[in-house]
């Protein structure tokens, strides 16, 4: 297993959540955090200048939405599942309600079903209230053991 894999291993069996984020690049890029109250868990980008796409309204670039969401998605299979096991995703779909402005964007996962090839995940992002969404995602995931092979990518590569 490579080094970066063994490190997701070892944090997610840890619950380490910073440790996580840090083994996978574009999540540490984004500045993703995970926020956990014993129950459920939240997902939280903080806003920066350089992620706006559209500089008049200002809004964040979709792109940086839709790449926050999947790696919310990723995350909470990898937090999930009692066998950590890594998320591939396969399918990805994400409704845009609204331009996302200058704010910390903030997802809740709910994942719907996870079995031994495959998961699928639900998000809702919103931004200062949950009763104004920016976004919805829905994605499939082919879950693949950590092995030995060095050459198996981790979430993010």
């Amino acid at each position: 297993m490579s080094a970066r894999g063994e490190r997701v291993r070892a944090a997610v069996a840890a619950a380490d959540y910073a440790r996580l984020i840090a083994a996978i690049p574009y999540a540490g890029y984004l500045g993703i955090g995970v926020e956990h109250d014993g129950e459920s868990r939240r997902y939280r980008m903080p806003y920066r200048d350089e992620l706006i796409g559209n500089a008049r309204k200002p809004a964040l670039h979709g792109g940086t939405v839709a790449g926050f969401l999947e790696l919310a998605m990723q995350l909470d299979v990898l937090i999930a599942e009692a066998q950590p096991r890594l998320p591939y995703a396969i399918d990805f779909a994400i409704d845009y309600w609204r331009s996302a402005g200058p704010h910390d964007c903030i997802a809740d996962c709910r994942l719907i079903r996870s079995g031994r090839r495959l998961a699928q995940v639900q998000a809702e992002c919103w931004q200062q209230s949950r009763d104004t969404p920016v976004a919805f995602a829905r994605a499939d995931f082919l879950l693949r053991a950590f092995d030995d092979d060095d050459t198996t990518p981790v979430p993010g590569d």
